[in-house]
């Protein structure tokens, strides 16, 4: 659950969003914006203090490369120049704001890719509608980025739906009646995911779901794992990402834990802690499996990979699949203008990806594949492949 504090903080965010869109607003809607003969597309990404190693924007900058060495992307009849302005948000709020700024005020960018957080990217969402530019964020989850927004598209799973299925798998496929979760009561990801899922799993005929919060930098999970065990849970959801997870895992097992371990696509950002032996059998959620992957489109973002010196993991290819979904929605209206921009995002159906089906069929939030994965030897093996539950 968030805290007051935090809901304080982001009410402070979006009312300077708010501010900043009424700013920037004659700006964006000027027809420097829409009359051009290049596709500016803004990247927002944590490229600096990231200890993922984040690269996907050197993906996208060499998929980019390859449409204008072949001359550009048709739009309308003529082919136009891609151009990709990349912004480095340092994984910070307060900057990424600002790098949204520069992006739509000086360089008159048509949509923009990110932010990866959700907590940066809800504030930059409250902006971007304002604002009238399409936001497609690959990878931020939480259900209130898109709630009541016309201009904001994720590419990945949401969490409201991310945690029904882990409910579903754990209750109905597993089995299990008493699940836990920890979860950092700061992070807009870990604790959506969280309350979600224990909703859906309580929700069903003999379910228990324990839940144990934490603050941000917590190093010893003990006293919490304690109480977990006591409550007798059968598998233990941890929303959270890989530098916390890397201190769980252990210290669950040695708390006497003995259950399953399920995770969100969180566990996919950085897959170094799934080579600890308590990693393994646990099963998470990803939208990202390379052997579920269009053979195609795979062997080109591997040879992209190979060339950009970037290894192909979920959020590169999110990006990717950000880049085409962009590109498919410019071809589909003939302009690269934001608004018709988001007209075609929002008529997209059946678009097939690099991690995927996605449909766009009712509103910002993807109707798309998800893959259910275990850890078996520190390599990730298909447990279950759901397809879009709307189509």
């Amino acid at each position: 659950m968030q805290t007051p504090a935090h809901h304080r903080a982001l009410f402070a965010l979006f009312f300077a969003a708010l501010v900043l869109a009424g700013a920037l607003g004659l700006a964006a809607c000027s027809p420097g914006n829409t009359v051009t003969d290049e596709f500016r597309i803004g990247l927002l990404g944590p490229i600096s203090n990231n200890p993922a190693r984040f690269g996907a924007h050197l993906l996208a900058e060499a998929r980019v490369a390859k449409i204008n060495s072949q001359g550009g992307l048709e739009v309308g009849g003529r082919k136009l120049k891609v151009r990709l302005i990349v912004a480095d948000t340092a994984g910070q709020t307060e900057r990424t704001m600002s790098a949204m700024s520069r992006l739509i005020q000086q360089e008159r960018v048509s949509a923009i890719i990110g932010p990866y957080y959700s907590r940066e990217a809800i504030p930059v969402a409250a902006a971007m509608e304002s604002l009238h530019v399409p936001l497609l964020t690959p990878s931020a989850t939480s259900p209130e980025l898109t709630r009541g927004r016309t201009f904001v598209f994720r590419v990945c799973q949401v969490d409201s739906e991310q945690g029904a299925a882990l409910a579903r798998y754990a209750y109905e496929d597993l089995g299990l009646r008493r699940a836990a979760v920890l979860f950092d009561e700061s992070d807009a990801y870990s604790s959506g995911l969280a309350g979600f899922f224990q909703k859906a799993f309580a929700a069903y005929p003999g379910a228990v779901a324990h839940r144990e919060g934490y603050s941000s930098g917590t190093q010893d999970f003990q006293a919490q794992l304690a109480r977990i065990r006591a409550a007798g849970a059968q598998v233990l959801l941890l929303p959270n990402f890989p530098a916390d997870l890397s201190r769980q895992l252990p210290q669950a097992r040695s708390s006497g834990f003995a259950g399953l371990f399920l995770g969100g696509d969180s566990w996919d950002t950085d897959m170094g802690f799934h080579s600890l032996p308590e990693a393994q059998g646990a099963v998470y959620s990803t939208e990202f499996f390379p052997a579920t992957a269009d053979a195609r489109l795979l062997g080109a973002a591997q040879t992209l990979a190979a060339q950009s010196g970037v290894e192909l993991v979920k959020n590169a290819a999110l990006t990717l699949d950000a880049l085409d979904l962009l590109f498919a929605a410019a071809k589909n209206v003939g302009s690269t203008d934001p608004v018709s921009l988001r007209s075609g995002l929002a008529a997209l159906r059946g678009f097939e990806g690099l991690t995927g089906s996605i449909s766009f069929t009712d509103g910002g939030d993807p109707d798309r594949s998800v893959n259910i994965l275990s850890i078996s030897g520190g390599a990730e093996v298909l447990r279950l492949r759901l397809g879009p539950a709307r189509q």
